[in-house]
């Protein structure tokens, strides 16, 4: 059961990358790059906060790994999930638009 989260984020961004390259969004490059170099590590400081003070919590049964204060390894996975889906979405949008 531990792993089954981390493999569901995975396949979801595989998934999501092979549907915004067949539709000829471009996802995958510097803008996500980018987009993910900012977002990623802003939600992960609010993560760590808010797990320091009990706000949130991880249960070890369904995460792979959980790192002090409380976060577990697939969160990143999620953000920068999170992160493409947004692009995408938003590429997509500017395609129709335009």
């Amino acid at each position: 059961m531990r792993f089954i989260y981390l493999t569901a984020l995975i396949l979801s961004w595989s998934g999501v990358t092979f549907l915004a390259r067949r539709a000829g969004a471009e996802v995958v490059g510097r803008r996500l790059l980018r987009a993910l170099l900012v977002t990623v590590p802003l939600f992960l400081v609010f993560d760590a906060a808010g797990a320091a003070r009990g706000w949130f919590r991880s249960n070890p049964h369904l995460n792979s790994v959980i790192f002090p204060p409380g976060i577990p390894l697939e969160e990143p996975i999620l953000l920068g999930f999170l992160t493409l889906i947004s692009v995408a979405i938003w590429q997509g949008v500017r395609r129709v638009w335009a």
